[in-house]
């Protein structure tokens, strides 16, 4: 059922394309004399508007009669496989109407509770509403790698007695050792990451350090050596692997959470509402 180039209908899909791509849209007509066949399958007809409405405007005569080809081929493929599904299928199999009643009556439900929930629907949650719910679902928010909070710092130097010096201070833990460590890494221009305001999967860090990380074991100060290169990590906070999240890591999933619980508590109250009100009105009965 293909049409090939050099037949009839061939030359009427281009002579048609070439019209569509100089007649404006205004001027389409529905009268059988100006709105022609330009193909046919069994019983059905392909028309001139239809096609006019697959080709788009502005494309050069080559262009506009090469789509108007694959169209009109495309559009006898289908029509060849439809007839012969309406003559193979039964009635019951060809009858749709309740799958596509109910496919409706979903679509409009849905499309007038989106409207109520955009309407009606309290999206804003207090901070003890969020929390009540993080320690009533804390089992469902278990760590799956370790989380810190943490900082640190990294030495390229070859002299293993300048990196001695440093990793004693750092490991220090008296204060003017500390303010000791602080001054002469501001003095060498040592960068320190901090990652103390929010946490960080364990996992995460191992793109930043091209060493093995060693398990942590809470608030403490690590030294990882590599060559001439010595990485410095102190670690403020831990929750460890299986341990419930902290609250930061999962506030959003829990706003999300409350979200929709309240919408479907919306739209359930809804229902009843007019389902009560149907009652009242005597707009429903059971036979």
């Amino acid at each position: 059922m293909t049409v090939h180039k050099g037949s009839p209908a061939w030359s009427k899909a281009a002579l048609v394309a070439v019209v569509i791509a100089a007649v404006p849209a205004a001027c389409t007509t529905t009268t059988d004399q100006e709105d022609p066949v330009v193909a046919r399958a069994f019983d059905q007809v392909l028309r001139w508007s239809d096609l006019r409405q697959m080709v788009p405007l502005g494309l050069s005569p080559e262009d506009s009669a090469v789509m108007a080809e694959s169209h009109i081929n495309n559009w006898i493929r289908k029509q060849v496989v439809l007839h012969k599904a309406e003559e193979n299928l039964s009635p019951a199999d060809k009858d749709f109407e309740a799958q596509l009643r109910d496919y409706r009556n979903s679509l409009v439900l849905f499309a007038y509770e989106q409207a109520l929930v955009d309407q009606k629907l309290d999206t804003t949650f207090t901070e003890e509403e969020v929390q009540a719910y993080y320690e009533a679902n804390q089992a469902n928010f278990e760590l799956r790698d370790h989380a810190v909070k943490l900082r640190w710092f990294r030495l390229t130097v070859p002299d293993r007695k300048v990196v001695k010096r440093v990793e004693d201070l750092f490991k220090s833990p008296k204060e003017e050792k500390q303010h000791e460590l602080e001054i002469w890494l501001a003095s060498n221009g040592v960068n320190i990451i901090d990652r103390s305001a929010a946490w960080t999967y364990w996992s995460d860090l191992d793109a930043e350090f091209p060493v093995d990380l060693p398990e942590p074991h809470g608030p403490e100060r690590v030294v990882l050596n590599s060559d001439s290169t010595a990485w410095f990590l102190e670690i403020l906070e831990l929750r460890p692997r299986k341990s419930a999240m902290p609250l930061e890591l999962v506030r959003r999933d829990i706003r999300s959470i409350l979200l929709n619980q309240r919408k479907l508590q919306l739209i359930e109250r809804m229902r009843e509402d007019l389902y009560r009100e149907a009652l009242q009105n005597k707009d429903v009965e059971v036979h």
